[in-house]
């Protein structure tokens, strides 16, 4: 008996290896007080080519009409930019990701593969948030804010960060009494902001965050250079301040 258990968890081992992964994970937060929903999730991709969304084990959602499972951008899929797809599948049914079953809860370890044939451009940078939607009465329930990628095959799945240039935006420019920065990446970005002098103004810590407000009310009117860093890239943007 020993030695077939022994077999079985190295056989379990070996799968796990054979289908290594690349994984970005988070908490689910909740959108109402009054319902009891917790647990992690993620978007994970193997080398196996399958990419899934992954309701761990310790996952638990109330009783639901129609709970529906998407890929957003932002924390709400109705929210302008969300850009959001709905990736639920039944894993019995087998459906096409796009007619959702019923799932009354997600409860436990489920995955919901993402089509690939309806949406072949997803990555791990794609989208941040795991959303969940009643449909039977029009509410979200809550999301998932994913982390940055991890996992032993990251690199041999190409989920490499964007570069800079990619991925960082700075506007309005020109810009009045502020601007902000939109980093679409998992980078860390430090920034800082020089006059034509070379005069340094404004600095910031590293952050992942994805939008960063910086104020220019105490500069006067003129052209002002933005310094982005990240590891080894560095990207600088000129910005006008009116």
């Amino acid at each position: 008996m020993k030695t077939k258990l022994l077999v079985m968890l190295c056989a379990a081992f070996g799968a796990l290896q054979i289908n290594a992964q690349c994984s970005r994970s988070g908490n689910f937060v909740q959108s109402d007080p009054s319902y009891n929903i917790s647990g992690t999730a993620s978007v994970t991709f193997q080398t196996n080519g399958s990419k899934d969304i992954v309701f761990d084990a310790n996952f638990m959602t109330v009783q639901g009409v129609d709970l529906r499972v998407y890929l957003s951008k932002e924390d709400d899929i109705l929210a302008v930019g969300a850009d959001a797809i709905e990736v639920t599948t039944s894993p019995l049914l087998g459906d096409n990701g796009m007619t959702s079953p019923v799932l009354s809860p997600i409860t436990g370890m489920k995955t919901f593969a993402i089509n690939q044939t309806m949406y072949p451009n997803v990555n791990l940078s794609t989208y941040d948030y795991i959303v969940i939607q009643c449909i039977g009465i029009n509410e979200r329930w809550g999301y998932v804010n994913m982390a940055a990628a991890s996992g032993p095959d990251c690199n041999l799945l190409s989920v490499a960060e964007k570069s800079l240039k990619e991925s960082v935006a700075v506007y309005p420019n020109p810009a009045n009494d502020y601007f902000e920065i939109t980093n679409n990446s998992q980078n860390e970005i430090s920034v800082n902001i020089y006059d034509i002098l070379g005069n340094k103004v404004i600095t910031s810590e590293t952050s992942r965050l994805k939008k960063q407000s910086f104020s220019l009310a105490n500069l006067n009117s003129g052209v002002y250079l933005v310094e982005l860093k990240s590891d080894n890239q560095k990207l600088v943007k000129k910005l006008i301040k009116r």
